[in-house]
């Protein structure tokens, strides 16, 4: 029960207010330590973190995406956006729409981008910061499960070796989940009105000229297959050359987007996944819970959930977790019900995780407490959670 062991540090330590980065940095040595003491193999996932291209890869985009969100934000493009979706639906669905529409950027952080829309909007209403980084953060993660560019889908669909867009079919109930479920229980408190439009092409003109960087973004990744931090430090190009901004406004998104601790929770959470990749502590947790007696379906949600919930990674929990619960899809009803479930837990589980970057960099942003974050979290997930399980049921008896 190695797993649950390092569960409960981090709840200790998050409550403690410990930064997110050392907790998950020490929960990485305990389990490095229950899985290998004091041998060779506890300092070769850390190792292979630090010297891995891909670590440091992940890093600069990180840095990247974080400086971008700042930057759209401060030169007025986020503003005008706002301005614009305003014009024609109510501030209550631009508070839904905007981060669901940034979530077709599939970054790491990437719900730093729609922070600030969802600061511009609360302007002028009483919101707490809990309520606003909530929000935010379900609503930019509901594509998650179905769109191709994200990396969770393209492992899937390598796992289970079928297509992306075989596995888009097959989760798609998760996202029309997290929608219900979001529109029921994750939804601010703002006017349902909306201020009159000036004709749908003025509409959609406003639109391009502030969201250009993100369909440029996807443009490039989608259609060219070009490298996110290529594609991204070339909007920072363009910026500079076609005088838009200055190096001096680049340079104050980027100190304040930029956080140490950040840094150290990414390559913690990295090696994290190594040394549950490696070591033998999800396998037990399956046998334990099948030996108990646990049904077969729980037991395929609930791995998945627990890799995501302690790693905060969406490749973590289907790298890790699918391989060890593939072999039980069987007995949930086939591969379809097998993975629905297997996805859904691990999708939810990141949505629980304290350390969850883009839960980390906007309860930073909005200055926010994590108890008061998961007052509007929990519910959601757990509606959601129950949303898939009807229609696995429903459609996917055993």
């Amino acid at each position: 029960m190695e797993l649950v062991v390092c569960f409960v540090l981090i709840v200790v330590l998050v409550r403690l207010k410990v930064p997110v980065g050392v907790t998950l940095l020490a929960t990485s040595v305990l389990l490095a330590l229950l899985e290998f003491g004091f041998s060779i193999k506890f300092i070769e996932p850390f190792y292979l973190t630090l010297v891995d291209f891909k670590t440091w890869r992940l890093v600069l985009t990180i840095i990247l995406i974080v400086t971008l969100g700042d930057l759209l934000s401060s030169i007025g493009y986020l503003t005008r956006m706002v301005r614009a979706l305003k014009a024609y639906i109510s501030p209550r669905a631009v508070s839904r729409i905007a981060p669901a529409l940034i979530g077709l950027l599939p970054m790491p952080g990437g719900a730093m981008v729609s922070a600030p829309i969802v600061e511009e909007l609360a302007v002028g209403e009483n919101l707490s910061a809990e309520i606003k980084t909530a929000s935010n953060f379900w609503w930019r993660h509901v594509w998650e499960p179905v769109w191709p560019l994200y990396q969770s889908v393209i492992l899937a669909a390598a796992i289970l070796d079928i297509t992306v867009w075989q596995v888009a079919f097959i989760t798609f109930p998760i996202t029309i989940a997290c929608i219900l479920s979001g529109l029921f229980l994750m939804s601010l408190p703002l006017s349902r009105e909306r201020v009159p439009g000036r004709g749908v092409w003025l509409f959609l003109k406003e639109i391009f000229l502030s969201l250009w960087p993100v369909f440029y973004i996807v443009l490039l990744g989608l259609i060219f297959k070009i490298d996110l931090v290529i594609s991204v430090f070339s909007v920072f190009v363009i910026f500079l050359a076609g005088r838009i901004t200055n190096f001096k406004i680049v340079y104050k998104s980027f100190r304040r987007g930029f956080s140490f601790d950040v840094f150290i929770l990414f390559i913690a959470a990295l090696a994290l996944m190594k040394i549950i990749a490696s070591g033998q502590s999800a396998i037990r947790m399956s046998a334990t819970l099948q030996a108990w007696g646990i049904p077969s379906d729980l037991v395929v949600f609930s791995l998945p959930f627990l890799v995501g919930l302690l790693t905060g990674l969406t490749s973590a929990y289907v790298g890790v977790g699918f391989p060890i619960v593939s072999s039980m899809f069987v007995l949930s009803g086939g591969l379809t019900s097998g993975v629905l479930l297997a996805y859904g837990g691990g999708l939810m589980g990141i949505m629980a995780s304290p350390v969850h970057l883009c839960l980390v960099l906007t309860k930073n942003y909005f200055k926010a407490e994590f108890k008061g974050i998961y007052r509007y979290l929990v519910p959601v997930i757990l509606a959601a959670s129950v949303f898939i399980f009807i229609i696995k049921y429903i459609f996917y008896p055993n």
